[in-house]
């Protein structure tokens, strides 16, 4: 197996006022070619900063101050902008969770497409509008021919987000990363979103990170899995084993919160993700968990091997089983 981008040790701070705020703090994880890696968790545990330091598109008060991110052998962290605009859209494409904010509402979907195209590839004009509208076609938009005259707010949440895809797809990347892809559209959407991603993975062969709060949509879509918690993975392996024999409180907690059947109360995970800047002390999900003892409070876990590809950052990950 292939390893197409390894994120080796990973921090992301954002510089404040108020000092540092470790928003990746020592990430790390494996993408294998061809396959689909879903990165989850509850909003405000890093995973839209990790996308965001891999495109090395970060706001200004934002810096990657350490780790590696080697994709194709290469370090990301070490090209210059002008390497990194090649790669972004041509190497690699983000599918970001609001179309809509995303598109330029100055241009038509067809004009924002076929820039992407003219920017990598080497294409006549008349062969790049040619291939806006095969992609349209390829994302089911229909009649494709005339949507490419429309502007983004023509259309519909669902189109736009379709829009996103076909520009992802433009070049035909190594590597598409989805945040949140599903977030603003409605359930019958979501599924059409869902199936086209699967579609474009299936014929294509391009690799995925897939980044949600929904453990349903890992299910879906995702061949392995890590799962997120305050700027560090807390579980990590396939995403058969997520579901059969997950070993991470937090993890645990976000299946028991899953919708069962009808008339079945749901278990929510008590309290909230903690902000940056206020941590507790040792494992940084003791605030909150149901399994915690007074060793958790005084030293953070390191992420350990509990079986082949099963990676926890729980001291008890041996003895915790869900119900």
């Amino acid at each position: 197996m292939e390893t197409l981008l390894s994120v080796q040790d990973l921090k992301t701070y954002f510089y404040t006022g108020d000092g540092p705020i470790k928003a990746i703090d020592g990430l790390s994880f494996d993408l294998i070619k061809g396959t689909v890696f879903g990165l989850v968790g509850e909003s405000g545990c890093g995973k839209s900063v990790t996308a965001l330091s891999i495109m090395r598109i970060l706001p200004p008060a934002g810096k990657t101050v350490s780790g590696k991110i080697i994709f194709k052998g290469d370090d990301l962290l070490g090209k210059t902008e002008v390497e990194m605009r090649g790669i972004r859209g041509g190497e690699i494409s983000m599918i970001f969770q609001e179309p809509i904010a995303s598109l330029n509402p100055i241009f038509t979907i067809g004009y924002q497409i076929e820039e992407a195209i003219l920017s990598h590839l080497k294409v006549s004009k008349r062969e790049s509008k040619k291939r806006v509208v095969e992609l349209l076609k390829a994302v089911g938009m229909p009649s494709p021919e005339i949507r490419v005259k429309d502007y983004p707010h023509q259309l519909s949440g669902g189109m736009c987000q379709r829009v996103m895809i076909a520009m992802a797809m433009a070049c035909e990347p190594s590597l598409i990363i989805a945040d949140e892809p599903t977030t603003a559209l409605d359930v019958t959407i979501q599924a059409q979103i869902l199936d086209l991603l699967r579609k474009i993975r299936e014929e294509s062969g391009t690799s995925m990170i897939m980044i949600t709060h929904d453990l349903g949509i890992i299910a879906e879509v995702a061949d392995s899995v890590a799962v997120m918690y305050t700027g560090r993975i807390v579980e990590s392996t396939d995403t058969k084993t997520i579901f059969r024999d997950p070993r991470h409180p937090y993890t645990i907690g976000l299946l028991d919160s899953l919708p069962k059947g009808k008339g079945e109360k749901l278990v929510a995970i008590p309290g909230m993700v903690p902000k940056p800047s206020e941590l507790p002390e040792g494992c940084k999900f003791s605030t909150r968990c149901r399994y915690v003892i007074e060793e958790c409070q005084s030293s953070e876990p390191p992420l350990k091997e509990i079986d082949t590809g099963h990676w926890v950052r729980c001291i008890r990950a041996g003895e915790i089983k869900r119900l």
